[in-house]
């Protein structure tokens, strides 16, 4: 029986892709949503998490990655605009979010059921429960975790491990919730911890067995229905 949902925040309570693309809109020639997808997929996620995950949060060589991806030379006024651009997007995604329709009553309905809900996300961990309660109008968060609490980036399954000790709770009895099959589905599976993948995007689900989530579902909605019958 399940008694603790582990919850991500970016992509899966909060439409941060809509925020990223605004603040990208026509740098490098490029639509913002095509920029910010080039970023998420093709940079963060397939080189910066596979090849240097120490580097997560390494802005600089994102940027020297995408350039080299667009077969553009390196340019120090263009780094610096779009660290200006990209760091405008984190504040108002903090001060001024976009939560998908179905994140509060997701929510809302898990925390009238009895759950313990967890938030369990990267950075700005603290701030981004507190945009949640502001949305909300109350405090939905058991606890409140992230990679600045747990001293563990997301996509390590120590992070998990970490999690569960510090929330007391049994890998069994929890399930992870979450948009990113690198941080939130494999690190947590590798530990034991139930997995629901919300694909909003129309991702092509993972061939290896280590990264295929238990479930696969297309929003909150449906996660939610999910969750109660297990």
């Amino acid at each position: 029986m399940i008694r603790t949902v582990l919850i991500d925040y970016d992509g899966t309570l909060h439409d941060t892709d809509s925020i990223f693309a605004s603040k990208l809109d026509g740098l490098l020639g490029l639509e913002g949503g095509e920029l910010y997808r080039i970023y998420l997929f093709e940079i963060h996620r397939k080189i910066v998490h596979e090849r240097y995950p120490e580097r997560h949060d390494d802005l600089e060589l994102h940027w020297r990655l995408l350039l080299r991806y667009l077969g553009r030379p390196y340019d120090g006024d263009t780094v610096r605009l779009l660290n200006i651009r990209f760091q405008e997007a984190v504040e108002e995604a903090l001060e001024r979010p976009r939560f998908f329709p179905d994140a509060l009553p997701f929510l809302e309905h898990l925390a009238e059921a009895g759950y313990r809900l967890v938030l369990s996300t990267g950075q700005n961990s603290l701030r981004k429960a507190e945009a949640v309660r502001r949305a909300g109008g109350r405090d939905y968060f058991h606890r409140v975790l992230g990679e600045e609490i747990l001293g563990y980036l997301k996509n390590d399954p120590a992070y998990y491990r970490e999690a569960l000790r510090v929330i007391d709770a049994r890998a069994e009895e929890t399930v992870s919730v979450g948009d990113t099959i690198l941080t939130d589905i494999y690190p947590a599976k590798a530990v034991g911890i139930g997995t629901i993948w919300v694909n909003r995007r129309g991702e092509e689900a993972p061939r290896e067995p280590e990264r295929t989530p238990d479930h696969e579902v297309p929003d909150l909605s449906s996660a939610l229905e999910r969750i109660l019958s297990l």
